[in-house]
């Protein structure tokens, strides 16, 4: 049976996926002190804020939401991204959209978030096109809407936000808001692949294998998942050491779909855990010290991709396993 893989987000701190993370750290609402300069740069940055310099009302933002050169306080930060956005400032329209869906100094409210959204989406911003139709999408601050989904997403898509050309290939893919076409579904997998997008190389890898609007080929499958998984994503580590176990669009070698299958085992991807422990059963005891040495090895140096939430990819229709 045909796999489709999507990507969703549960939550939108989803959005962090394709931007500069709002908030690096732990969060929450929290109440907002008094604004306190610490030196003389953070004096003219606090003088100028306070005259309404919206430039300089994002640049404190940024500083309190980061802890740079002063102390992070989330309350802080989304009281200067709202004084920016109420400006009229698209990024920070969008910035406080994130606060709001995220609750991180301030309440969590996600038709808060709705409308800042769009007031940010509708002066072009990408990041904030593609919240908007997330939150669309899951009736998250907004009635359920899909086709209103998707024509965001298509806008961000059209202006070249991988984010967005991987969420309208998804909706194509699936036919939610839109009518199902595997074909360009496939095509904007492939444009959010080429800005190097480790979720798009890992569904572009799913339609090559399946024959998902582009002519079944393994080895391209292979390629496809080998990339995303360089690249730190768990289920592309689990899809290559299965190329490996299978001898599909890779040579078959037990030895390096254990590591492989292994990797993605230590990072929470369910299938692997089965996988790996069948493969043990099929290599010595030699191999399995190797394999284990060189597993230690490759995850202290290989990138992490966190997803927004455990079940940030979502199976639509359940395959045939090996």
């Amino acid at each position: 049976m045909v796999k489709i893989w999507k990507i969703i987000w549960m939550t939108i701190e989803g959005a962090g996926f394709w931007l500069r993370k709002i908030f690096a750290g732990q969060g929450g609402a929290g109440r907002r002190g008094v604004t306190v300069a610490v030196n003389a740069r953070q004096a003219q940055l606090l003088a100028a804020a306070r005259r309404g310099d919206v430039e300089a009302q994002l640049r404190l933002a940024n500083d309190y939401s980061e802890g740079a050169g002063l102390t992070q306080d989330y309350g802080e930060a989304a009281h200067w991204f709202g004084e920016a956005a109420r400006r009229g400032h698209a990024g920070a329209q969008f910035s406080l959209g994130i606060c709001h869906a995220n609750g991180q100094g301030t309440a969590q409210d996600y038709e808060e978030a709705v409308q800042w959204f769009r007031r940010s989406a509708e002066q072009g911003n990408t990041g904030a096109q593609v919240s908007l139709g997330l939150c669309l999408q899951k009736g998250l601050g907004a009635p359920s809407d899909q086709k209103g989904a998707v024509q965001w997403f298509r806008r961000a898509a059209e202006s070249g936000d991988p984010a967005g050309q991987v969420s309208l290939a998804a909706a194509l893919q699936s036919g939610r808001g839109a009518a199902r076409n595997e074909a360009e579904a496939a095509e904007w997998y492939r444009k959010a692949a080429a800005q190097g997008l480790a979720e798009a190389e890992f569904n572009l890898g799913k339609c090559y294998q399946d024959g998902s609007g582009l002519p079944l080929d393994e080895k391209e499958a292979y390629q496809c998942f080998r990339r995303a998984a360089d690249k730190g994503l768990p289920q592309a580590e689990f899809e290559v050491g299965l190329c490996f176990y299978r001898g599909r669009g890779a040579p078959a070698d037990l030895l390096q779909a254990y590591i492989w299958v292994s990797l993605a085992a230590q990072r929470a991807v369910p299938a692997a855990v089965g996988v790996r422990d069948e493969l043990k059963e099929q290599l010595s005891a030699t191999q399995i010290a190797e394999g284990d040495r060189l597993v230690a090895e490759l995850a202290r140096n290989r990138p992490k991709i966190v997803p927004a939430a455990p079940d940030m990819y979502e199976e639509l229709q359940t395959p045939n396993e090996k």
